[in-house]
């Protein structure tokens, strides 16, 4: 576990840069605020045969508290599980991933668990592993193909109608109805979860509120500096502004940094507080709720994640079924509950001194 808990650390060091998904079969925009994991617990034959397998695990980037978290929980359950890992990370490089992906068949794993950086890039890696018979269960973010064996991710569509409601809400307190100026910025395009955020929040709005307008929608791509400048720009052409969604919490932490630069930044319940709301549930974001400079993130569970991808493999290669897509649990988070000791990035934080 030392190897764990050093891994942990990198928690409070990491800057957060995305977190994001594969595009999945059309859910409902009116989903409820959570959702529960459909996973079948391992049987006991596939828990005693895991000693022998070999995981691959291609990671996308790690220069981000998401996907530490999601590290944390593939090895602690390889360790619980007697699973041996392999890691590769591609440090943001498509080129990079496809390469390593295709190192991990070469070396005969009998499984890969991937979050790829780009859900078309990944394709061919992918069918070269379901051409060698090895398993591939993408984690938190998919591919564009339906070869996979298994693709483990929070409904992304769902979270983005939240987002959208949690916006009108404040305009109705506001204005007394919900109307309004809106600022989306956009996650890194090209992956699945800037795509179905997108299309959660923006499908959500046309249906259901006609007149909040989104003055302006800018890729930020799920990192930080780049949101902070793709907002400096929206504002000085959109001074009148009332609320922000961010595809990630690195879009809305940039966001709120040039509404502050600005002059800008009212603390939430004062008058001219502009509302803002991202997704993940980093610790930044936490800290920034409970600061009031920013309103709710819609937290995501990295840690289970990865715990969970890690038990859909030993079960693949214990010859169970698996479901093709399951969804892992999210819940919104605001001042009331973002310092509550079960939020991932609080809990993964914690390690640190155990």
């Amino acid at each position: 576990m030392k190897k764990v808990l050093l891994i942990a650390l990198a928690i409070a060091m990491v800057v957060s840069l995305a977190a994001c998904n594969q595009t999945t079969p059309a859910q409902s925009s009116e989903a409820p605020a959570s959702q529960e994991a459909s996973q079948a617990p391992a049987s006991e034959s596939a828990a005693a045969a895991s000693e022998e397998f070999t995981i691959g695990f291609s990671q996308s980037t790690l220069t981000n508290a998401f996907f530490v978290g999601m590290r944390i929980g593939v090895l602690d359950e390889a360790e619980a599980k007697g699973v041996k890992v392999v890691e590769v990370n591609a440090n943001g490089d498509i080129a990079t991933q496809t390469s390593q992906m295709e190192d991990l068949i070469s070396q005969g794993v009998d499984a890969i668990i991937s979050n790829p950086i780009d859900s078309d890039a990944i394709v061919p890696s992918e069918q070269k592993a379901v051409d060698a018979k090895i398993p591939v269960i993408y984690c938190d973010r998919g591919s564009s193909s339906g070869n996979y064996t298994s693709f483990i991710a929070t409904d992304n569509v769902a979270m983005g109608a939240i987002a959208a409601d949690k916006i009108a809400e404040f305009l109705t307190e506001k204005y007394g109805e919900p109307k309004g100026n809106v600022v989306e910025i956009q996650g890194l395009m090209g992956t699945s979860a800037a795509k179905d955020r997108g299309q959660g929040f923006n499908d959500q709005i046309a249906a259901k509120y006609p007149d909040i307008t989104i003055v302006a929608s800018q890729a930020g791509d799920f990192n930080q500096e780049t949101s902070l400048n793709v907002m400096t720009n929206i504002l000085q052409a959109n001074p009148d502004i009332d609320a922000v969604y961010g595809h990630n919490d690195d879009c809305t932490l940039g966001a709120a940094k040039a509404i502050e630069a600005a002059g800008k930044m009212k603390l939430t319940g004062e008058d001219g507080h502009i509302y803002i709301i991202g997704i993940d549930g980093i610790m930044d974001a936490l800290n920034a709720i409970k600061d009031g400079k920013i309103d709710v993130t819609i937290a995501q569970d990295p840690v289970g994640m990865g715990a969970n991808a890690v038990d859909l493999a030993v079960q693949v290669l214990g010859g169970e079924t698996v479901e093709k897509n399951v969804k892992q649990p999210f819940k919104v988070l605001d001042a009331s509950n973002c310092m509550d000791e079960t939020n991932w990035a609080i809990a993964a934080a914690a390690q640190m001194g155990s």
